[in-house]
């Protein structure tokens, strides 16, 4: 009987994903040692605790454990945010809920099994942005030969009327068609931008110099809404390898963006820092790069979930007058910086975007 209590103990403790033992009253009786790990505490810090120490403000994990408790029935994949005091972070878990019965049938806890899902919703991120990029590949290359021939004799056909034409409302009329020609133009042109691979053309580039410019140029957007810049830069953040005027044109639409959320009197944050917490890993093999980190935080009203899943979807967009456009090309850009973007966003609170960027070039970006 000791030896199968020793083995159980041993696999208890062993187990990859964490285990906490939960009582009818809802506190934690018992955590392994990947539950410590996890949670980035003791387990004497949180054994004898509530459970919503681990996850505050959850309360359909709670309402699960209750039905466990007085139905017996156990759940598998109940999706939850785990918390970690220590640094005030949170991550995505999945739980497993299975009731214990003692040896009269009645159910007197309950285990929970706890797997932390950051790595796989993070690829699950990096497939979703990918499939956006080849469906707007797919679609440049078919669209700009079927679109662009037709145009040029659009407008060639209206600057020949444009020379003949004495009736000054009708000129009028024939610049419009021209003007509005020369649009679509540009904005084919802008989607075959990312269908094609990149002249890499990658010089020394000081991050801090790129968004300073920007936000000059963004001062007077931000004024009218009697907004503030909140810059928050590391000095010791080094100079990094990048196509400048590509990196600008990715930062010009992400705090453009920022700006447009803005409530009056709102504030953007803008922040930089060498991350050591989040690596860089692009091929098999490869070893991860340091990176640095870019991220644009805003007090505006955030974005739906609908929103924020079709963000980097070609041509989705909220705004009245937008192209849906920006965020993809901003996501091939940095792509092809091997890097990354991420977006958090809650609605009524904002939206925090971080742009990873490596501190040096590997060999497939020297090639």
């Amino acid at each position: 009987m000791a030896d199968s209590h020793h083995l159980y103990q041993n696999i208890f403790t062993s187990l990859i994903d964490g285990v906490l033992i939960v009582s009818t009253d809802l506190k934690i009786i018992e955590g392994n040692l990947s539950a410590e790990e996890m949670f980035q505490r003791s387990r004497g810090s949180f054994e004898g605790q509530p459970l919503s120490e681990l996850f505050p403000e959850q309360p359909e994990i709670l309402n699960k454990i209750e039905l466990s408790l007085s139905s017996g029935t156990a759940y598998h994949h109940v999706e939850g945010i785990g918390f970690r005091k220590s640094t005030g972070t949170h991550f995505p878990t999945n739980l497993t809920l299975s009731p214990i019965l003692n040896t009269r049938g009645q159910i007197t806890h309950t285990v929970i099994l706890v797997q932390d899902t950051t790595l796989i919703k993070e690829l699950q991120e990096s497939t979703r942005q990918v499939d956006h990029l080849s469906s707007l590949e797919a679609l440049t290359d078919g669209m700009a030969h079927e679109i662009r021939n037709p145009l040029g004799g659009i407008r060639g056909s209206a600057q020949l009327l444009l020379k003949d034409l004495k009736d000054l409302e009708h000129r009028e009329y024939l610049k419009i068609v021209i003007s509005e020609v020369d649009r679509i133009d540009r904005l084919i042109k802008r989607m075959m931008n990312l269908s094609h691979p990149p002249k890499k053309d990658f010089q020394p580039t000081n991050i801090h110099r790129v968004l300073e410019e920007i936000l000059v140029l963004e001062k007077e957007s931000l004024d009218r809404k009697n907004g503030k810049f909140i810059q928050v830069y590391d000095p010791s953040l080094p100079i990094i390898e990048a196509d400048e005027d590509e990196l600008k044109q990715v930062f010009l639409n992400l705090i453009k963006n920022a700006i447009e959320a803005l409530p009056e009197k709102g504030q953007i944050h803008i922040i930089t820092q060498v991350d050591p917490k989040y690596t860089l890993r692009k091929t098999q093999g490869a070893p991860p790069t340091q990176n640095i980190a870019i991220e644009i935080i805003d007090s505006g009203g955030g974005m739906s979930d609908e929103a924020l899943k079709n963000l980097f979807t070609p041509f989705f967009t909220t705004k009245k007058r937008g192209t849906g456009l920006g965020m993809a090309i901003s996501l091939k850009i940095v792509e092809n910086h091997q890097g990354k973007i991420r977006v958090l966003s809650k609605k009524n609170v904002g939206t925090t975007v971080q742009v990873f960027l490596p501190l040096r070039r590997n060999d497939r970006m020297t090639s």
